[in-house]
C-alpha cells in the first residue's frame, strides 16, 4: 500500500530535544501558516532533520526557472528554550487517507524527537476581516487553551479545521501531546501577508521568540527569499 516516505538527513535520527514544540507551517488558506513559518526559518538558527514525501501530494510539478521542485514537508530543529521543531512544506495531501497517513507520521517522528506540544496555524477565510485580524483558538487541553488564548489576544473557535492544522491537533492529543490551534482571519488573497504578520506576532508571544515583527511588505520580501533558500533543494 502506498504510504508517506520518511527520509532523515545524515545524523537526523540521533537528534533529540527536550519538551520541544512543533510549529506547523504547511500551505493552506491564505498561505498564512507557510508564510509565517518561513519567516521563523529565515530568522532563526535551524537545522533540517527529516523530509516527508507523500504519494498523496497533489499531482502537480512545481517549476522554478526550469528546475522541478518536488512536493515535500520538512521538519527543522531551531535552537530556543524550549527547542522548536518547525514543520515547513509546499503541499498537503489531496485525500483524507493521505492526510491521515502524513500527519500520523509527522506526529510519530515529532514525538520520537522529543516533542511535547503541537502548535498549528491556519487561515480562516472571511469576506470581511478586522484591521487587527482576529485569531481563533482551539485545543483539546482546556488549561492550555485558557492560558494561551490570553497571550495571543484570541477568541474561542467553533467549527471545522480542515487539513493538517486540524488533524495534527487531534492526532497530537491521541498521542498524549499538548496541542493548540490558531486560525487567523484572512481575506480573499494568497498569500495574505497581513494575516501572516498576525500569526508571526502570535507565535512570537507564545514562545517568547526574539523576533522583529515585520511589516506586511517586509514579510513578503522575506517570504520570497525563503522560497529560494528552503525550496530550492
Amino acid at each position: 500500500m502506498l504510504e508517506t516516505e520518511v527520509s532523515f538527513v545524515d545524523g537526523g535520527r540521533e537528534v533529540k530535544v527536550s519538551d520541544g514544540i512543533l510549529v506547523e507551517g504547511l500551505p493552506g488558506i491564505g498561505l498564512v501558516a507557510k508564510v509565517a513559518v518561513a519567516y521563523l526559518l529565515k530568522n532563526m538558527k535551524v537545522r533540517k532533520v527529516v523530509r516527508f514525501y507523500s504519494p498523496f501530494f497533489p499531482a502537480i510539478g512545481y517549476i522554478s526557472e526550469g528546475k522541478i521542485i518536488f512536493s515535500f514537508a520538512d521538519i527543522y530543529v531551531a535552537e530556543h528554550d524550549p527547542p522548536l521543531l518547525i514543520l515547513y512544506g509546499n503541499a498537503q495531501p489531496s485525500t483524507s487517507y493521505g492526510q491521515y497517513d502524513l500527519c500520523t507520521k509527522i506526529i510519530q517522528v515529532a514525538k520520537d524527537l522529543g516533542c511535547s506540544t503541537v502548535l498549528t496555524i491556519g487561515g480562516y477565510g472571511k469576506e470581511t476581516v478586522s484591521e487587527k485580524r482576529t485569531v481563533y483558538c482551539s485545543s483539546t487541553d482546556e488549561k492550555l487553551l485558557e492560558e494561551w488564548i490570553k497571550v495571543v489576544d484570541g477568541v474561542r473557535y467553533s467549527g471545522q479545521i480542515v487539513g493538517a492544522a486540524g488533524l495534527l491537533t487531534v492526532l497530537a492529543s491521541e498521542a498524549g501531546l499538548k496541542n493548540f490551534s490558531m486560525l487567523v482571519e484572512t481575506a480573499e488573497m494568497a498569500p495574505d501577508f497581513f494575516a501572516a504578520k498576525r500569526a508571526v506576532e502570535a507565535v512570537a508571544k507564545l514562545l517568547n521568540l526574539p523576533l522583529k515583527i515585520p511589516s506586511a511588505e517586509e514579510l513578503s520580501k522575506a517570504y520570497l527569499l525563503s522560497l529560494m533558500e528552503f525550496e530550492a533543494v
